[in-house]
């Protein structure tokens, strides 16, 4: 199972040749993976800290990350378009 999901991986952020990476896709999983866990902590933290959730943040930065992730997913789309 652990080799499937490496192969996945490697297939979404590699080009058409399967061996050179697409600056990119590797930056926008760099970002996905690093705003997901910080937007779900500032939303914690903030909730925790003023004692109320505020939905305007709450939503400004859930769409900014659901705009990382849909790039990312726009560049995976792309690839399997193109792949002969």
């Amino acid at each position: 199972m652990f080799d499937s999901i490496k192969k996945l991986v490697h297939d979404c952020l590699t080009e058409n040749n399967g061996t050179s990476y697409c600056p990119f896709r590797v930056g926008g999983c760099a970002l996905t993976l690093g705003g997901i866990p910080t937007f779900l902590g500032c939303a914690i933290y903030t909730t925790v800290v003023n004692g109320h959730f505020q939905f305007t943040e709450f939503g400004v930065g859930f769409g900014a990350m659901m705009t990382g992730m849909g790039v990312l997913a726009g560049g995976v789309a792309l690839k399997a378009r193109t792949d002969t």
